[in-house]
């Protein structure tokens, strides 16, 4: 019998595949001004989620009442964001003017974002974990993204929504901002458990590799 945890698991891309469907569905209905870009990051994100969903296949899938919380919060996020939302009072009113040139830099972002992020994930390996703790298979990986910043996934995480709020430019998608002050936040914690963990190994890398930007922090 399945756990909550793995329906979880398994529910939260095929949510995200109804979603994107639907958006197709009302792309052929609809008429008026579409904003492509848009659309572009969402398949964006609907490729690192199932991407994501399929790398951690035979990860033993987080539990617990916060666990629950973070999915469900984290559906909302991509649901309030995915969905044509537009004319909505508030959520759709727009942060700035249209421009071309800011929306295809944000489609670049979140695409440089993503791919950034599914490399050091797949150089990660079997030393990846959702939480912040170690696991039998884990080692300090310091090779392909590692050798130029501490934290990939997450630079390619908060490069990919910083791009996807560029996109959309509605007050709606600084939902995002939520995501970028999580991985910030968990940060710290992760260094110190390596630190402890690799005492005298992680200091040496700590001072070789920058944290999120190389050469600079």
């Amino acid at each position: 019998m399945l756990t909550a945890a793995q329906i979880m698991q398994v529910t939260r891309p095929c949510l995200i595949l109804a979603v994107v469907l639907a958006d197709c569905v009302l792309f052929h209905l609809l008429r008026g001004p579409w904003n492509y870009y848009w659309l572009f990051a969402v398949g964006c994100c609907v490729v690192l989620n199932l991407y994501w969903a399929w790398a951690a296949r035979n990860t033993k899938p987080v539990s617990g009442r916060w666990s629950g919380m973070l999915w469900l919060v984290s559906v909302m996020e991509f649901m309030l964001y995915s969905l044509p939302l537009s004319s909505v009072p508030i959520l759709g009113h727009r942060l700035a003017p249209r421009f071309a040139l800011v929306e295809i830099s944000g489609a670049v972002m979140c695409a440089f974002g993503v791919g950034f992020a599914v490399w050091s994930r797949r150089v990660l390996a079997e030393s990846w974990n959702a939480v912040v703790t170690l696991g039998d298979c884990h080692a300090l990986v310091k090779r392909g993204p590692y050798a130029m910043i501490r934290h990939p996934i997450y630079f390619g995480f908060i490069m990919s929504a910083a791009g996807m709020i560029f996109v959309l430019g509605e007050v709606r998608a600084l939902v995002l901002l939520l995501d970028i002050v999580v991985f910030f936040r968990k940060m710290k914690p992760e260094e110190r458990i390596l630190r402890a963990t690799y005492p005298n190994e992680y200091p040496e890398y700590e001072q070789k590799v920058k944290r999120l930007l190389p050469y600079i922090w």
